[in-house]
């Protein structure tokens, strides 16, 4: 009885110690826009521009948009901007109504803040429209991670709550999610080529490391604005980027038994 004992607790320290030395997840990007001040009344409009200009900290280091127009699309950098909950653009609480004028209250309260890209205010249907005949509008927005710290990564996860919503069903608009390599490449996670009544919910989903051809370094979304299809835009909550390292419970295990 005393053998099998002695064996228990040297297998329980052995993994004791292989959970230890697994080491902690490291957190890249964590962004729920609460940071953001000035949001005084529901109809406040905070743009990012303004945000990174007079209050950069209220944002993930390195955040960038930028903007390209052909023809007479008309987005500006007023198009990237924070809200609450009880913005117009997120409306009313009710069952989601695709083609109306708002996020049907998907990030509902006044508390809680959220990121808009493709409107510069008011409800769902301003400003930009992807301007008219065969004019667009592409509109990207980028949050560069943290710094890797961990030797050893097996997993990377990314989180995001969003919404993409027109207020026209015939819209042709595209959403797009990308994470952005360091050798420059591009990896697709998530691809709408038109708002629906499905286009919206929470993305959450780990990528084998192994698996890209270089560290990813930031998470970028896009919406594209087509010209004379109305207006669509993006909601964004709850941006989380994790990487996970290596388990070294198992190696560490099958040393331990050897030695006993």
């Amino acid at each position: 009885m005393k053998r099998i004992s002695v064996l228990t607790l040297a297998i329980s320290a052995v993994f004791g110690l292989g959970t230890a030395q697994a080491g902690p997840i490291q957190v890249l990007l964590d962004e729920d826009f609460q940071d953001v001040t000035g949001l005084t009344t529901a109809g406040t409009v905070r743009t990012v521009q303004h945000i990174l200009t007079n209050n950069p900290t209220q944002l993930p280091a390195g955040t960038a948009f930028t903007f390209t127009n052909a023809g007479t699309g008309d987005a500006t950098a007023s198009s990237f901007n924070v809200r609450r909950g009880d913005n117009p653009i997120d409306g009313t609480i009710g069952p989601p109504t695709f083609g109306n004028t708002s996020f049907d209250n998907f990030f509902g309260g006044a508390t809680n803040h959220f990121l808009v890209i493709g409107d510069d205010t008011g409800n769902l249907g301003g400003s930009p429209n992807g301007g008219g005949g065969t004019s667009s509008s592409l509109m990207r927005l980028t949050f560069p991670f943290a710094t890797l710290t961990l030797h050893h990564v097996t997993y990377l996860t990314v989180a995001f709550d969003y919404v993409f919503d027109a207020n026209n069903t015939n819209n042709p608009d595209d959403f797009l999610v990308d994470l952005i390599l360091a050798d420059n490449s591009v990896v697709n996670l998530l691809t709408h080529t038109a708002p629906s009544a499905s286009t919206r919910g929470s993305f959450n989903t780990t990528y084998n490391w192994s698996s890209f051809s270089a560290a990813p370094v930031a998470l970028r979304f896009s919406l594209t604005e087509y010209g004379g299809n109305g207006s669509s835009a993006v909601g964004l909550d709850n941006i989380k980027v994790q990487a996970i390292p290596e388990p070294g419970a198992l190696a560490l295990l099958g040393m331990g038994l050897l030695a006993l």
